[in-house]
C-alpha cells in the first residue's frame, strides 16, 4: 500500500480517497517505493522523479501510470506540509504583532510621560526666569536708591559748605577754642596776678571742662 490510511501528515481525510489510490497503483503494477521514496522531499523532487519515469521509454505505461498516482498523493501531503507551515507562520507573525503593538503601547506611554516631563520643567523653566526677572528689578530698584542716597548725602554736604564757608567742624573748632582760651588766660594770669598761679590753672581747667560738656548749640 503507497498512501497509509492512519497517516495524519498524508493530506487526506476520507479512507475510501486513500484506498481508491492505492488500488490505482498496484492496478498499474506499482508499490509504494515512489511514495515512500519522495515523501518527505520538496515537490521539485516529486516532480523532477515523476519526469524521469514518465520520459524513460523502458518503463510499462502502466508503471508511468501507478507513479503519477503515488504523485498525486504526494503532492497532497506537500500540500498539508507547506499549509501547516504557513499555519505556523501565521501564528508566529500574529505573536509578533501583538508582541510589537504591546512595545508600541509601551513606547507611546513612555513618550506621553517624557512630554509630561518636559512640560513640567519647561513651566519650572519659565517660573525661575520671572522669578529671576524680578530678583534683577528690585535689585537694579535698589542700586538706584542707593545712588540717589549718596547723590542726595552729597548735596546735602556741599550746601552746608556753601552756607558757612570756611567753617570747621565742631571737634576741630572746640579743640582749636580750647587751645586758644587757655593761652590766653595764661597770658593774663601772669600779666594781672603772678602770684596766684594755682589759682589760675584751676580756672582754666573749669572753664575748659565746661566747654567740653556744653553742647555745640550752646557754643
Amino acid at each position: 500500500m503507497a498512501v497509509d490510511i492512519g497517516d495524519p501528515k498524508s493530506g487526506f481525510r476520507h479512507c475510501e480517497v486513500v484506498l481508491f489510490i492505492n488500488e490505482e497503483v498496484l492496478r498499474n503494477g506499482g508499490g509504494p517505493g515512489f511514495y515512500l521514496t519522495f515523501r518527505s522531499r520538496p515537490w521539485k523532487d516529486i516532480e523532477d522523479g515523476l519526469r524521469s519515469v514518465v520520459t524513460d521509454t523502458h518503463v510499462p505505461r502502466t508503471i508511468k501510470r501507478a507513479c503519477a498516482w503515488s504523485a498525486l498523493a504526494l503532492g497532497v501531503r506537500v500540500a498539508t506540509r507547506q499549509r501547516e507551515k504557513q499555519s505556523k507562520r501565521v501564528q508566529q507573525l500574529h505573536y509578533q504583532v501583538e508582541e510589537h503593538e504591546a512595545a508600541t503601547w509601551t513606547l507611546a506611554t513612555d513618550l506621553q510621560r517624557l512630554r509630561e516631563e518636559r512640560d513640567e520643567v519647561v513651566s519650572e523653566l519659565r517660573s525661575a526666569r520671572d522669578n529671576l526677572k524680578k530678583v534683577l528689578q528690585e535689585r537694579d530698584m535698589l542700586h538706584k536708591r542707593l545712588i540717589e542716597f549718596e547723590l542726595s548725602q552729597q548735596l546735602l554736604a556741599e550746601s552746608q559748605d556753601t552756607e558757612y564757608p570756611g567753617t570747621l567742624p565742631w571737634p576741630l573748632i572746640n579743640k582749636e577754642h580750647r587751645e586758644a582760651l587757655g593761652i590766653g588766660l595764661r597770658s593774663e594770669q601772669y600779666a594781672v596776678s603772678p602770684k596766684k598761679p594755682q589759682m589760675a590753672s584751676v580756672t582754666v581747667l573749669e572753664t575748659l571742662h565746661e566747654a567740653e560738656e556744653l553742647p555745640a548749640s550752646d557754643v
